[in-house]
């Protein structure tokens, strides 16, 4: 976490813990929310494992079991489509990651994973837990309100066909990106939806967390509730950005060389087909 993306993040750490006070203060938040943020905790303990399956594993695992609780502890129509599709982006999340883990072409960031982690001081270790943790807990705060209230709005209708959309476009494309790398591991991939965007995984992910957001407008009733759900998905998608914006740069320095490369930049975008 580098550069602007630091103090973004420290900057909604912040805000979700006022965030969390005034809901104390006033009553609002529920066993329900402890519950969530107990379960976010247990699947970012992955941290003490190693660091670098906080942000796969962790986040996975955190996005499967909060939402299946929320689900089993107030079923609708509504929270299974909210909760149910959040539930089912953590469970092909964590089977991405774990046939990706075992790919020849991760060995390198395992290596540099590892050790990072090996010197990984014990203080950011526990920070990391728990900041990454109340953000996995607010990331579910929609699922949770649209539970609460039980009723299908058109607005929570619209939110899961984005969040499907998400779904699908980032499933396809790390599929796609596996079959890529399993062909040639030294080479980019330009097939399938890669052939006009270069990081539709990150673009999927995005879609997915707006479709979130449009689903909280169906479901908050006030100022504060309406907080609680937008500030966990307006900082994924910050950080996909940035993801992709790193990725292009890790390309530029690894493929810069290669004229094809050079070509294939020229006809694709980092997120939207020709857009830069």
């Amino acid at each position: 976490m580098h550069g602007p993306l630091r103090i973004i993040f420290s900057i909604t750490l912040l805000l979700m813990w006022a965030i969390f006070g005034l809901s104390l203060a006033n009553g609002s938040w529920t066993m329900t929310n402890w519950l969530m943020l107990g379960l976010a905790h247990l699947g970012c303990a992955v941290v003490f494992i190693n660091f670098a399956y906080l942000f796969s594993y962790g986040y996975a695992l955190s996005m499967l079991i909060v939402h299946l609780a929320i689900l089993a502890l107030r079923p609708s129509l509504a929270a299974a489509l909210i909760a149910g599709l959040a539930a089912i982006y953590g469970a092909r999340l964590w089977r991405f990651v774990h046939v990706r883990y075992r790919g020849a072409s991760y060995r390198r960031i395992k290596v540099r994973g590892d050790t990072a982690d090996a010197t990984l001081p014990v203080a950011l270790r526990l920070y990391l837990w728990i900041a990454v943790s109340w953000l996995m807990t607010f990331t579910a705060m929609t699922a949770w309100r649209v539970s609460e209230s039980g009723v299908l709005t058109p607005w929570i209708v619209a939110g899961a066909l984005i969040m499907l959309a998400g779904l699908l476009l980032e499933t396809v494309a790390d599929q796609q990106k596996q079959a890529g790398k399993a062909r040639n591991s030294d080479s980019f991939v330009i097939d399938g939806l890669y052939r006009r965007i270069r990081h539709p995984n990150y673009l999927g992910e995005m879609v997915f967390q707006i479709g979130l957001m449009v689903a909280c407008i169906g479901s908050a009733q006030n100022w504060l509730e309406y907080a609680a759900c937008l500030i966990g998905p307006t900082y994924i998608v910050i950080l996909m950005y940035y993801a992709g914006l790193g990725a292009d740069e890790q390309q530029q320095q690894r493929y810069g060389a290669d004229p094809a490369y050079g070509q294939y930049r020229q006809r694709s975008g980092a997120f939207l087909p020709g857009k830069g």
